[in-house]
Order: C-alpha cells, then structure tokens, then sequence
C-alpha cells in the first residue's frame, strides 16, 4: 500500500508554475530596466536553476565604451539588488557579460565577387551554390582510361 504524499501533487504543480512564472517576470522586468537607460544598446536576462542555487545571466550592450563601467555598476549596485528583494532570495552566481556594440559596416558584395561570378544579391542568399560553368580544354579519363578532351568538362575546384 502507497503511503499518501503529505502535500498534494497538484498543489506543488502549481507551486511550482506560480514560481516559474515569478522568476520569468522578474528576469523579464531586469531586462526592461537595463534597455530603458539611454546608455544600453540591448540586454538580455534570465534566471534559471533550483530555488536554492538561483543563477542570473544578463548581457547588456552599452552604445559607447565609455558608458561600459557605469552600467557594470548600475547592474551591480541598482538591478541585481532589486531583482534579489522582488524574489526574497539571494543569486548563487552571478553571470553578468557587458559589451559594446559595434558598427556593422558590410560590403555590398565580397571583394571576389567578379572573379567567382557571385550574384550582386549574394547576401540575400549567401548559401546558394554559384553556377558551375564548363571549362573547355579540360582533359579526363573515362571508364576505359582513355583521355577525352572533345567533351566540355565541369570545372569543381575552389578558388
């Protein structure tokens, strides 16, 4: 005979999303306050682990280099303190990244492009296989080793 659980499994089911849902919201709102401030680029938060060994990762991009140690120590003064207090419990680790983020200045088309016939809109389709064009004078071997050099052959080396 089964012995009955002391707290039914329903209840902790639900205890369990209630405080799932709590630390999504609290990772969500660490996020927000980190993207309002005029200085950040972008961040990312989230909390994950066992309710006694709490894990925060956040990743903020600050606009300029000089911006980067006054958000390290808003985060580190400011957020992760309030977090901590909205969740009552204390981060066991902390993995916070800071970054910069960069100007993206792409070429139109790869310096290469005229050699290799690339299309102009190569970065719209960047895997999509050049044409493979015959190459007269090419000499193979057939099945029966002789050399034919009358047939147009593929060339499928890589430049």
């Amino acid at each position: 005979m089964k012995k009955p659980l002391a707290v039914p499994v329903e209840t902790t089911t639900r205890q369990t999303m209630v405080w799932a849902a709590r630390i999504q919201e609290i990772a969500a709102s660490g996020s927000q306050q980190c993207q309002s401030l005029d200085t950040v680029h972008s961040a990312t938060c989230t909390i994950t682990g066992p309710l006694d060994e709490l894990i925060v990762n956040l990743a903020c991009i600050a606009k300029a280099e000089d911006y980067v140690s006054e958000l390290m120590q808003y985060v580190n003064d400011v957020l992760l303190p309030q977090m901590e207090n909205a969740l009552g419990i204390q981060f066991e680790v902390r993995n916070l990244q800071f970054a910069v983020a960069g100007k993206e200045n792409y070429l139109n088309a790869p310096e290469h492009a005229a050699e290799a016939k690339l299309p102009k809109n190569w970065l719209e389709h960047p895997f999509t296989a050049p044409s493979l064009t015959p190459t007269a004078g090419v000499r193979s071997r057939t099945a029966d080793s002789r050399i034919k050099t009358d047939e147009p052959q593929t060339d499928l080396s890589l430049v």
